[in-house]
This record gives structure tokens, sequence and C-alpha cells, in this order.
């Protein structure tokens, strides 16, 4: 499979590639100019969709978020993020975790299946692909850098695989099968309330706050005596907990912790695909109980993250409170180096060219203006280093290696956060039929080389409101 992604990659191949097996799940992966997209299909698809809402959306309604748009709707999970990033209800940094995570898992469940089947030598089981040429959303979101997903999700095939999980898919539920061996565990408890047969692995371990691969070798140890099974279906535990555990809401909220003093002892973290949580925004409030509640997760996803904690309520005493550390962390925008204080307020121009010296002399020109600047000189990652970078205006090559200008201003036009934004295309050919086409890909204007810098000032002027 890497060797088939590699290939379209390399083809810069937009449209859909169908992975389908005669006696298994049918997987679908959408690429834009070689670049993976989006995801479809697997087992559990509609919970590894809801899963990933409530983790990168936890402060909206995922019923709600599912009416955004009909259910005969093309790319209807996709449809609903553009809906949510046209409404600013999700960050762009949000949306890419959330592509980025469901994507790796897709090609985490691709792999274990194909080395299954190779391993049962199975060849009426192997996948068979197709591709359709041109298939894929209409509007651009993100781009994820191919080769590190996938660098990603075959080390995660490979620790789950060394701990002798091969046969074991994150995807199933864990069930309860006899609850009395459960007695005198030491997390009995918090397991017996946590493990209600509704959720797979995978979302057991986002509840708890735990890597999936850890939480997984801790239950192993539990369906070797028995005390739990998998099942590939949710079913719900029809066995009553108050006489075992007592208040079923406290253990679960005592789950983390030991979980914790359990896994010291028999597990190894592994890698998350899910590490970094999502940032906080000016729409988001966190309550002082949710984020106590959550606390030791949210420490676990990695320990550069910053949280960002409500302070408690005025006057209530009992309200427990995070301390994080004496000191304070200020979010500084760092020193411009070696030249004059930079003004934030300023508009950023960006210039895509694949030439190092048209980006320096439009460099030198703007920011002797006042004007932030950013080069661009890989065609390729073109469109999302300028969603990163966000800038007011985009100078455009037209001829470059890989991926032309016509086609990177078409994605501009394509995606929210640059449908906007001012692009004069920028290039040797100054013909009547070059000016067509741009304009008919959303080009705002066309300016033709060498670079001079009345040329360029006034282009900005005409523009932008300075």
């Amino acid at each position: 499979m890497n060797q088939l992604i590699n290939q379209l990659q390399t083809k810069l191949f937009t449209g859909r590639l169908n992975l389908e097996a005669r006696d298994g799940p049918t997987w679908t992966l959408y690429f834009r100019l070689g670049r993976l997209i989006w995801q479809a299909g697997g087992s559990n698809a509609d919970e590894r969709w809801r899963r990933h809402l409530l983790r990168y959306c936890s402060n909206l309604d995922v019923t709600q978020l599912e009416q955004l748009v009909s259910p005969q709707e093309n790319y209807r999970e996709y449809s609903i993020l553009v809906k949510l990033r046209e409404q600013k209800l999700i960050e762009q940094q949000q949306l890419v975790s959330l592509i980025t995570s469901s994507i790796a898992e897709v090609l985490f469940d691709i792999m274990q299946y194909i080395e299954a089947k190779r391993n049962g030598d199975n060849p009426a089981g192997q996948l068979s692909h197709t591709t359709v040429v041109g298939e894929v959303p209409g509007v651009l979101l993100a781009v994820i850098p191919t080769e590190e997903v996938l660098k990603k999700a075959t080390q995660a095939w490979q620790e789950w695989r060394d701990a002798g999980l091969a046969t074991y898919s994150p995807n199933l539920f864990p069930i309860i099968q006899k609850i009395e061996l459960l007695q005198g565990q030491a997390s009995s408890k918090q397991i017996i309330a946590l493990v209600d047969g509704t959720k797979t692995l995978r979302g057991l371990g986002q509840k708890s706050g735990r890597d999936v691969l850890a939480l997984t070798r801790l239950l192993m140890t539990l369906v070797k005596t028995g005390a739990i099974a998998f099942s590939p279906t949710p079913k719900l535990r029809q066995v009553g907990i108050s006489k075992e555990t007592g208040n079923p809401s406290s253990a679960v909220n005592n789950s983390n912790s030991s979980l914790k003093a359990e896994e010291d002892t028999v597990l190894q973290v592994a890698p998350n695909f899910n590490k970094v949580a999502p940032p906080a925004t000016s729409k988001e409030i966190v309550s002082p109980s949710s984020a106590v509640n959550n606390f030791n997760s949210s420490l676990k996803k990695e320990e550069n993250t910053v949280i960002q904690v409500a302070p408690p309520a005025a006057g209530n005493k009992n309200q427990p409170t995070i301390k994080v550390e004496e000191k304070t962390i200020l979010q500084v925008a760092p020193p411009a180096a070696s030249k004059a204080i930079i003004d934030v307020s300023r508009p950023l121009v960006a210039c895509v060219d694949d030439s190092p010296m048209i980006c320096r002399s439009l460099e030198e020109i703007l920011t002797h203006q006042g004007y932030r600047f950013v080069g661009i000189q890989d065609s390729l990652t073109a469109v999302l280093n300028l969603i990163k970078s966000k800038p007011d205006f985009i100078f455009l090559d037209l001829l470059m290696p890989k991926v032309n200008g016509y086609e990177i201003c078409s994605q501009i036009r394509k995606t929210p956060s640059l449908k906007n934004v001012p692009v004069v295309i920028l290039t040797g050919k100054d013909g009547i039929v070059d000016r067509m086409r741009a304009k008919l890909v959303g080009a705002t204007d066309f300016m033709g080389k060498p670079v001079e810098a009345d040329k360029v000032l006034n282009v900005l002027h005409k523009y932008l409101s300075v």
C-alpha cells in the first residue's frame, strides 16, 4: 500500500483511491495533487467520525453538527467540516489535527488487514484497488503531509504488532464476560465502570485519556483470564454494577489514577497520533470542574501542551484549582532578526515562486515599505503554507515545476480562509490567453515580470487598504 500511495503522490494524482476486499471492508482515500485530504469507509466508520468530532469539537453538540448538511450530501462528513470552518466553530489547527488523525487510523487499519491476510495465505482476501480521477470534495480544507502521516501510521502498526496484538483490531469492543473474575483486581471498579460494551478500544482510550496501545495491553491481561472478551459489534452490558462498585460515576472520574498505577507496573506507552490537544478558541468556555476531571488525560497528551483553564468561580472555596507552575508562561512574538521592528498590524504579502531571486527582490521591495513578507518556493506545498501563514495578498508565479499557478489559484479559491485574498499572477508570459485563463481560475489581476518596485506597490495599493 505504501508503494501505491507513493506512486499516486509522484503522479500528483487528484481523485479517490478505492481499496476493496472480497470478504472485508472497503476504504476510500482522497487525494489532491498527490496529497491526502480525506478518508472514508472501513470498520466502525461512524464511530470513528463521532469520536474525532468529540475530541476536536468537544464544545459542540455532535447531533446538531450532523444536521448542518443533508444526509444525501456528497462527502457529507467533509462537508460538515467545511461548514464548521466557514462558521469559525473550529480552528485551522484543530481541523488539520482531526483530518490527520482520522487518515492515520484508516491507514493503520488497512495495514493491519493486508498483513493479516498475507499471514493467513488467503489470496481471496487481498485488497484490490481502483482509482477515479477528479472525484474529490470541491473545497480544500487542508493538505496533509502524506509522507508524515504514512510514517506515523506505519510506526503505530509496527508497535501494535510487536506488542503481540496483530490479530486484535483497535476497532473491537471490549465487553465484560465474567464480572466475578474481576474481583480482587487493583482497578476492578474503574474497569467495570469504563467497559460498558458500547465503545471500541480506541473509544475507551479517548474516554480514559490513555494511549490505546497501553490500554489494550492492560485489558489483554484480563482477556487471558476470561474476565473480558473482544466483540466486533457493541454489546450493552446487562449486568448491574451497583453492588460491585457502589457509585459508578465516581469510579469513572477516578479511572485515570488507578489505571495509571496499574500501567506503571505492566505497560509501555506507545506514541499517539492524537498528541496535540485542540487549542482553546474564543468561543470555548472551559469550566473549572471539567478541567479538573480531564487534568490527568490532558497532561498525558504532551508535556509541552499549554492547557488553558478557566479560573474558579469567585467565592467558591471548595472548587479545586490547578496550579501549573509558579511562573507565568507568556506567548511572545520572536524579535525581528537584525532588522527594524516589524509592525504585525501591517499586511502580510506572500509570494509563491520557485525562483529564489524573485522572492528576494519582492522581499526587499516590500519590507522597505513596511509590509510583512513570506516567500514560498515549493509549489507542491504552496496552498498548505498559505493556509498556515494567512496572508493578506498573494503574488503567484504562473510557470512552476510540479504544480502551475493556475492550479494553485484554483485551490486558493476553494479554500475558505483564502478565497477572498487578492491573487496577482506574476509571470513573464503576458498574452491575452494567459490573462483569460488566469481570470477563469479566480486571479484578481495579472502583473508581468521583471519585478519592479513601482508596479509592485501600485498593485498593492490598488487591492489593499493600508
